[in-house]
């Protein structure tokens, strides 16, 4: 088994590290009750898919470049910081909020599920939150320095075993708290 330690940026496409929008591209005036969905913090932090804002067809044209894709890694960044949830095949079309971070792996050298694996993991999250900064409210470090973060990498066949060890695990987990979740009721 080979391992390399490569840092963040050396994993991601071109322009594969988007920040949310600024407040005034994204308005809360703009918000409807229907319409392509905006992704929140909450999606990053649950893992959840149930949305309280959408934007129209024409804003969501404009704003393309925040646009979620198969397999982008979103990480939330401001309070609850450093929580990452993965965009699925079937997740609805939509843009990232301005406290979601957007990571866009290059595939050829790093599985998306293993670097969320990596950022799930005490190390990964320490990675993240001890680069964020404010005593009240923090907030995800600036670009340079998440982009920074070395990471510990194995070659895409041992990357695999390690993704199949772990969705083993967390089915496992998931079904334990199925079970605890009908005890309690």
């Amino acid at each position: 088994m080979k391992y390399s330690t490569v840092i963040l940026a050396e994993l991601l496409q071109p322009k594969g590290y988007i920040r949310g929008p600024f407040g005034s591209a994204l308005k809360r005036s703009e918000m409807l009750s229907i319409g392509v969905p905006v992704y929140e913090q909450q999606h990053a932090i649950y893992n959840n898919r149930v949305f309280r804002f959408f934007i129209s067809e024409k804003k969501f044209e404009g704003m393309k470049r925040f646009q979620v894709k198969e397999d982008d890694l979103i990480i939330s960044c401001s309070g609850t910081v450093g929580k990452v949830s993965i965009i699925g095949r079937d997740d609805p079309k939509g843009i990232i909020s301005q406290a979601l971070l957007l990571l866009r792996v290059d595939k050829e050298k790093v599985l998306p599920q293993y670097l969320k694996y990596y950022f799930d993991s005490a190390e990964g999250y320490n990675a993240i939150v001890s680069r964020s900064s404010g005593s009240v409210q923090v907030n995800i470090a600036k670009r340079e320095v998440i982009e920074n973060i070395p990471i510990f990498i194995p070659n895409i066949e041992t990357q695999q075993k390690v993704i199949s060890i772990l969705t083993v695990i967390d089915k496992k987990i998931e079904k334990n708290n199925a079970i605890n979740d009908n005890l309690a009721a």
